[in-house]
């Protein structure tokens, strides 16, 4: 078995347990493998084989994590083989990690979010995705299987599902459920957010991507604008603008232990510090008054 047959023997394994999302960054993530060694049976592959594939992922013009993202997916796919008896022993189990940056975690600008907004005003789809994305701050895989069933536009709840058949509520203003109202018309049961090139049939992640790039190129906007930055974007403005404390940003971006979020977000740049310490401060200008 070569190297391309194993990726399309591990998707196919996949779909129907895992969540189209899910499906979808894999599918993804294998494709700098496939093009290193498809053609390669996978118990010819070495663990110094793929070595050399992460440094030279490591020398492209990408981020960070994209290559921790790659690598993962290489590991996953290797040990998959393992576990199903097409390989003795798997050539990834030491093929190490790269690290992640300790700098917080990139997120779309205050600025970039709003000129996408205003550009998407234009199409009621778009708009009611941005405004959702940015009010609620769900996984791309929330945003693609949401249902209108699952839209409670009297209490400004949704139920999501994420990260497989794990389920969430997520919340959203007044204003994005106009936006999603106008968005669905009449419609009541069903995909909310759907492809206009296949009929019926609801956003994929990469439609997101596609739909989030056009609106980009379309305002100017060049870095960060993908869904993750979104989500991203969104917990900093609620912890740095609206003083949310992490616990609840925790909750209200899903994360299991705010372990997560303390990983994620806990840490700021110097500006946000410094910017904290002066509305945080408790030494006054008025305490030099008698000096």
């Amino acid at each position: 078995m070569n190297t391309t047959e194993g990726i399309a023997l591990f998707l196919t394994a996949l779909r129907g347990v895992k969540s189209p999302a899910t499906v979808e960054w894999y599918e993804n993530r294998l494709v700098e493998l496939s093009k290193a060694f498809g053609a390669c049976p996978v118990d010819s592959i070495t663990t110094d084989d793929l070595r050399a594939w992460r440094s030279t992922q490591s020398q492209r013009a990408i981020s960070a994590w994209t290559l921790h993202g790659n690598v993962r997916a290489a590991k996953r796919f290797f040990k998959w083989l393992v576990e199903e008896g097409h390989l003795q022993s798997s050539g990834a189990a030491r093929l190490e990690l790269p690290h992640l940056p300790m700098d917080p975690a990139p997120g779309i600008a205050k600025s970039d979010m709003q000129k996408m907004i205003r550009a998407a005003a234009d199409n009621l789809r778009d708009y009611a995705l941005c405004k959702f994305l940015a009010d609620s701050a769900a996984r791309v895989g929330g945003l693609v299987s949401l249902r209108i069933e699952n839209l409670d536009f009297e209490t400004g709840r949704a139920t999501v599902r994420e990260k497989g058949s794990k389920s969430r509520t997520v919340y959203f203003s007044r204003s994005t459920g106009l936006a999603l109202l106008r968005y669905l018309g009449g419609r009541k049961h069903g995909p909310v957010f759907l492809d206009v090139r296949q009929r019926g049939e609801p956003l994929t992640v990469s439609g997101v991507y596609q739909l989030l790039q056009r609106l980009a190129r379309r305002c100017g906007v060049e870095h960060k604008f993908n869904p993750h930055a979104w989500r991203h974007g969104v917990a900093r403005r609620w912890l740095q603008e609206r003083g949310a404390n992490l616990g609840v940003v925790s909750q209200l971006l899903g994360h299991a232990d705010v372990g997560v979020t303390v990983k994620f977000y806990g840490t700021f740049a110097d500006e946000d510090l410094r910017r904290a310490h002066q509305k945080y401060t408790i030494v006054s200008d008025d305490d030099d008054a008698g000096a």
